[in-house]
């Protein structure tokens, strides 16, 4: 069994990241004062550099955030395999009347397989699939 772990979503990183995030500066103490180790998914990050572009930031702003993730000096990070993409689309289609997007169903199949029950997230999703989101 792994050392308690506390996954970090998409809209959670983005607000760790940006200042002027409303969310910001609730997120950073989350992150940074718990004892968990924190993971992440490389997924998340493909849906974080897609939020940071659609959000008009310049690759420059943001690179060395996302290449500290990417290379795991801010967190651990879990990779999504085909048979986790998979058990994401099996989920999708269980549970076709919520409106869990893809990513979030990889991030929930991740969790339970690394037994990880605390997220940091702005998404109330991770709730309704039967997680505890701590901030």
């Amino acid at each position: 069994m792994e050392s308690e772990l506390l996954f970090i979503d998409t809209g959670a990183w983005f607000a760790f990241y940006d200042k002027k995030d409303v969310s910001h500066l609730r997120v950073k103490s989350a992150v940074t004062s718990r004892s968990e180790e924190v993971v992440t998914s490389n997924y998340v990050l493909d849906e974080l550099v897609t939020l940071f572009k659609a959000r008009h930031f310049a690759v420059n702003q943001f690179r060395d955030f996302v290449e500290d993730l990417w290379n795991e000096e801010t967190c651990r990070l879990l990779r999504v395999t085909e048979t986790i993409d998979r058990d994401a689309w099996e989920m999708i289609k269980k549970y076709h009347d919520q409106e869990f997007s893809f990513t979030d169903c990889t991030s929930f199949v991740l969790m339970k397989r690394h037994q990880i029950k605390k997220v940091c997230t702005l998404d109330h999703h991770f709730q309704i699939a039967g997680f505890e989101i701590v901030f």
